[in-house]
């Protein structure tokens, strides 16, 4: 399996939180020899007020992940899965093939970090719902994740974020009647139709649409989220963006 790790923010439980999750497990999941969900909870020594963890703190953090990632692996035959980070704590989720000496192996790679609290425990859980359902990310979290890949190929190649420019956005829909729908909302919304398209699958009949705007972070999240709300309310897909390079 190829690992493909990704954070995002959001909020668990009403709390702000950063998780960091495997999505390249996402197509192999449910693993039915690891049903078995083992997580270790970390509480930090100094927290920031908003829960997260501090820079100072992360070097030993990261000291922690490998020793429990070592400990689980050898004695449970485990795969992290991810973690969260959310009020002063960091929990890791392992899925182990077994949960038999999980806690003398989270005792014996905790044991050279004093001064650490921990909790841990754990429960069957087959069909990886605490994957699934919590650690990966939703539909508009995934679509941040893929406007922070496209920001970073636009800053390699010198692009100024914050210049306006018209950024183009695909959708599809699975027909010519709900197409018509949300091209009357999207122009309402004060975008400019491009062109409408054909193509072959379930949802073949496309249109592309462009507004002029920046594309730093929140402002194309905005945008995209706006969209994908939009192209959802009548059954389409929305398939990414595209934008000219701006370097001056």
């Amino acid at each position: 399996m190829t690992e493909n790790w990704r954070s995002y923010f959001c909020r668990v439980n009403e709390s702000l939180a950063s998780i960091f999750v495997d999505l390249g497990l996402r197509e192999h999941v449910p693993i039915l020899a690891k049903p078995w969900l083992l997580w270790v909870w970390i509480y930090f020594q100094s927290p920031r007020a908003d829960g997260l963890s501090d820079a100072k703190e992360s070097t030993v953090l990261f000291k922690i992940e490998d020793a429990l990632s070592s400990e689980l692996l050898r004695d449970c035959r485990t795969t992290l899965a991810g973690r969260i980070t959310t009020e002063g704590r960091r929990e890791f989720y392992f899925y182990g093939e077994t949960r038999d000496g999980f806690g003398e192996a989270v005792a014996t790679a905790l044991k050279h970090f004093e001064g650490y609290k921990f909790d841990f425990g754990e429960e069957e859980d087959s069909l990886w719902e605490q994957y699934l359902n919590v650690l990966y990310p939703g539909a508009e979290d995934i679509e941040k994740i893929k406007n922070r890949d496209l920001l970073d190929v636009l800053e390699e190649k010198g692009d100024v974020l914050s210049a306006a420019r018209e950024v183009q956005h695909w959708m599809y829909f699975n027909s010519k009647a709900s197409r018509a729908s949300f091209e009357k909302a999207v122009v309402d919304a004060g975008f400019r139709v491009v062109s409408e398209s054909k193509v072959e699958g379930d949802q073949p009949f496309g249109i592309s649409v462009i507004r002029k705007q920046s594309v730093e972070q929140d402002q194309i999240d905005a945008t995209v989220i706006e969209l994908l709300r939009l192209t959802q309310q009548f059954q389409g897909d929305y398939d990414g963006w595209e934008t000219p390079i701006i370097t001056q």
